[in-house]
């Protein structure tokens, strides 16, 4: 007679399933309006705290410093959103008070990727 021996399955095979679930589950453009909502919110933030340097929407004018457009940074081939999150998170250029906090910074660098051209 064959003894079968039965398996708990630990909680990260369990979270990988209801992942896998509601991956399977999600609208095909869940992921594209998430990313569309987290882009307009990066963008209100930009506007808030960073356009006193940057120029924060595309244009052809310039800001009054030295800091560069949020375009030309996204379209710097080296440029992640996981580089650009790191960063906004941390004072810059002599700057107090400048580093965001993980969920504004990622949301300003899902706004600035989605200012790179393909």
């Amino acid at each position: 007679m064959a003894t079968f021996i039965k398996r708990i399955p630990t909680p990260q095979v369990v979270s990988g399933i209801m992942v896998a679930i509601c991956l399977a589950a999600a609208p095909d453009g869940a992921f594209a309006q998430s990313a569309s909502k987290s882009a307009a919110a990066g963008q209100q933030l930009a506007q808030q705290f960073c356009a006193q340097c940057h120029v924060i929407a595309p244009s052809s004018a310039r800001g009054w410093t030295d800091a560069p457009a949020f375009d030309a940074i996204a379209n710097r081939p080296a440029t992640t959103a996981a580089t650009l999150t790191a960063f906004i998170q941390k004072p810059h250029m002599h700057m107090l008070n400048t580093g965001r906090p993980p969920g504004e910074a990622n949301e300003i660098a899902t706004y600035i990727m989605s200012l790179r051209k393909s």
